[in-house]
């Protein structure tokens, strides 16, 4: 309205001249004769004070634009962005910093491990973690190139320091398989990797606490972390690399050492597996990224032949 008011061209060219062009007509009409003078239409508006400046009524840190002030038309949206600012901007602070210190890590053309580890920022603790989207350290597997990043210094880390990896990756395995789905095409590039190097490493007392952590059964719900990885490539790949290294040691000469119920812990975890192979549907069961070939004889230890042929045809 403030701009059909003006007579200034660039306020409103479109209306302008379609007005001037109006006064011409009528000008050439009424020399010919074919009309009386008189005044030509205008639109009438109501007086509005131009105001040459004016504040947002929000400002939203990081949009393209802002909110402007007439919002008589839709207020709720105003509403609704601030409230949407509030409760983004914790979750968004903690994602920007962990994109700022990859990209200062991927400049480094030979990773430090022990300088590398620490800024992953793994947390010692699991126990003291407030929010899963709060860790900085998950926040990183949430990005691509975090998941490469992290699969690259690997090979430079301590055994001890990649075993913490694993054990934050399989507490934490339903919010980051949740995650992964999302972005399916990068979990071979980092995957490989990551189970191609940690599980090697690890002792069998070691194993079995990491393979606790896939089989407990989730706060406030009837569904597995177990159940969930057979569904996700990582997932699943994970446990198949996990299920393998404890037959390799099994298998070898090596003395295992183990730990208070380490052999019974495993027996029952053989069997969890074998049950819940057994009952989840073959179209469900996603294809691992590399299915290691002693599995078929660690089920030979424990089940029966009919049981292991039941879960090679499964597997295959």
């Amino acid at each position: 309205m403030i701009q059909l008011q003006s007579e200034n061209m660039d306020d409103d060219y479109y209306y302008q001249t379609y007005y001037h062009r109006l006064e011409r007509k009528q000008a050439e009409e009424e020399l010919t004769g074919g009309r009386n003078k008189q005044e030509p239409p205008k639109l009438v508006t109501p007086f509005i004070q131009k105001v040459e400046t004016y504040n947002s009524v929000v400002r939203i840190a990081g949009s393209l634009g802002q909110v402007a002030v007439s919002t008589c038309y839709s207020p709720r949206r105003a509403i609704d962005a601030v409230h949407h600012a509030l409760v983004e901007e914790a979750a968004g602070s903690h994602r920007l910093r962990a994109l700022h210190r990859i990209e200062r890590m991927m400049l480094v053309p030979h990773p430090d491990g022990q300088r590398g580890f620490r800024s992953l920022r793994v947390r010692a603790n699991r126990a003291f973690v407030p929010r899963e989207a709060e860790d900085e350290f998950l926040q990183v597997l949430c990005v691509r190139k975090g998941k490469k990043l992290t699969a690259r210094l690997l090979p430079h880390l301590a055994s001890e320091q990649a075993e913490k990896i694993l054990l934050t990756i399989t507490h934490h395995l339903p919010f980051l398989m949740k995650k992964d789905a999302l972005d399916e095409a990068s979990t071979s590039s980092w995957g490989r990797g990551l189970l191609g190097c940690i599980p090697s490493l690890m002792t069998f007392s070691r194993l079995i606490q990491v393979l606790q952590e896939i089989t407990r059964p989730l706060p406030e719900s009837d569904e597995f972390p177990l159940a969930m990885a057979l569904k996700n490539q990582f997932g699943i790949t994970l446990l198949y690399s996990l299920l393998s290294r404890g037959e390799g040691l099994l298998s070898s000469e090596t003395p295992l050492e183990p730990h208070g119920r380490d052999f019974e812990t495993w027996t029952d975890t053989v069997f969890l597996v074998a049950r819940e192979l057994s009952q989840v549907p073959k179209a469900s069961l996603v294809e691992p990224l590399f299915l290691p070939s002693n599995l078929l004889s660690l089920f030979c230890r424990y089940l029966d032949k009919q049981t292991v042929h039941h879960l090679e045809a499964k597997m295959e």
